[in-house]
């Protein structure tokens, strides 16, 4: 999903100047109404999808799922379970019988991981699955797993390494001593640093305790800190990136994101709680760096609670994994549970859910043109493509100097017309499409458009393959 000529409409970071624009959220498509998966093993309790990671294989050409399981009838070592589902399609799973952890006597189940093989282990959280060549072949799989103890010593972070997915094995030491029980990871395609994103150590009051002024410590917050490695063993010292400001309502807490590297930034599916009613759906953040976050649409739900009375009507949040393109779609999937968060039991399901490509949000207008003037960018193509739903309206755009000016041959009075729904419109200038003079060069773009939205522009050599 990494694209350095791909820019996003999310936010206003490389947008320099608009006039008669409003910005939209995407907004999901196809949402399961039942759930794809279910709990239906005796190991699983009543939730499943509690944490996520969906992977197309792109050798077999199908799909790849790990998620926890939550029994809340079983001892606390057994309650959290590591399994592994298999699907052709994406919404119809299977569940193998791998042979690998026993459980009540048997290996006959999909268990890949089991606390409970660790003395004095109480719980377990497992976000975030990176698959590359790094580290060897052993350690082809990589995922964070946080592993809580009576008596509280040695939580934190844990690096669980595989050669297949299945066969895991967990690394002995922790990688990050003391951290939060909610967290995900990445890869940087373009610094090949492996990235955290985790809730950070913090000396804090119990929960729900105010923190007495002067005693040091800090009232209980969830907020969202990064970190990076070369290796997936060490390190760095974190920074909180993410945490909930003046501007958001009372009781706003970021109990996780999911990040994403896509296009040119990182996006995160902020997974937003509400501690005054107990519920928790997902909004949307971005960055350039992955460091410094913008939320233009804090309060607004991209993967909204379902209905009243059904399975996910309390808490969504989307899986730690890239979506999967199906045409001019990306489909997602995620967790959903039909109860409170601080309720002593667990139940959940998992359902899926589509976005147009590239159309996470963008900017609108209607009958008055909406004039966008970018930030300068490289010309990373000899093409110029353009996202945008104008099948009532028109979309033109003009390639300008670094300075402003319009370049001979590219302005907007040479731009033919853009009209329909496509995300990769081509620009053309007179008939032409090469933008081959300005290629590597500084340039802004100058778009206007009418009735409808523009979510993306993208340079490149040629048109995406949308079959």
């Amino acid at each position: 999903m990494y694209d350095p000529n791909l820019h996003l409409f999310v936010d206003d970071a490389e947008v320099d100047a608009s006039w008669n624009v409003t910005p939209t959220l995407g907004r999901p498509e196809g949402r399961t109404h039942e759930p794809i998966m279910a709990a239906d093993r005796p190991w699983e309790g009543r939730g499943v999808g509690m944490d996520l990671s969906i992977l197309r294989d792109e050798a077999a050409g199908g799909f790849r799922m790990w998620y926890r399981s939550f029994n809340d009838a079983r001892p606390k070592t057994d309650q959290n379970l590591l399994n592994y589902a298999e699907s052709t399609d994406g919404q119809t799973w299977t569940k193998p019988n791998l042979g690998l952890i026993e459980f009540d006597g048997s290996t006959a189940n999909n268990i890949i991981h089991r606390p409970g093989l660790l003395p004095g282990c109480r719980a377990m959280e497992s976000h975030g699955l990176i698959v590359d060549d790094a580290g060897g072949p052993e350690r082809r799989y990589k995922m964070p797993v946080h592993h809580a103890f009576e008596g509280d010593q040695g939580n934190g972070l844990y690096a669980l390494f595989s050669p297949d997915g299945t066969r895991w094995r967990l690394h002995p030491e922790p990688i990050y001593a003391g951290a939060g029980d909610r967290h995900a990871a990445m890869k940087d395609a373009a610094s090949g640093e492996y990235v955290l994103y985790f809730r950070p150590p913090r000396y804090r009051a119990p929960m729900g305790a105010g923190a007495p002024r002067g005693s040091g410590a800090l009232p209980f917050k969830r907020v969202a800190a990064r970190s990076t490695s070369r290796d997936f063993l060490a390190w760095s010292d974190y920074a909180t990136v993410l945490r909930n400001d003046a501007f958001d309502s009372r009781g706003t807490e970021f109990y996780s994101i999911a990040p994403l590297q896509y296009g040119n930034r990182t996006l995160a599916f902020v997974n937003l709680y509400d501690t005054e009613v107990e519920r928790m759906w997902v909004t949307l953040a971005s960055s350039l760096d992955g460091v410094h976050w913008q939320r233009p649409f804090r309060r607004e739900r991209l993967l909204d609670l379902g209905p009243e009375g059904r399975w996910d009507d309390s808490w969504v949040n989307v899986s730690d994994s890239p979506p999967v393109r199906e045409g001019d779609r990306m489909r997602f999937w995620y967790h959903g549970r039909g109860e409170a968060h601080a309720l002593p039991y667990r139940s959940g399901a998992v359902g899926s859910f589509v976005l147009g490509l590239d159309r996470f949000a963008g900017l609108a207008a209607g009958r008055q043109a909406g004039e966008i003037v970018t930030d300068r960018t490289a010309a990373g193509g000899a093409r110029l493509f353009l996202n945008a739903n104008v099948r009532n309206g028109w979309a033109k755009v003009e390639v300008r100097d670094g300075d402003g000016a319009p370049i001979e041959g590219l302005s907007l009075d040479d731009c033919d017309e853009i009209r329909g729904d496509c995300v990769d419109h081509a620009v053309t200038w007179r008939g032409s499409p090469d933008l081959g003079r300005v290629r590597g060069e500084r340039v802004r773009l100058y778009i206007q458009f009418t009735y409808g939205q523009v979510f993306a522009y993208r340079f490149g050599d040629e048109a995406r393959d949308l079959s």
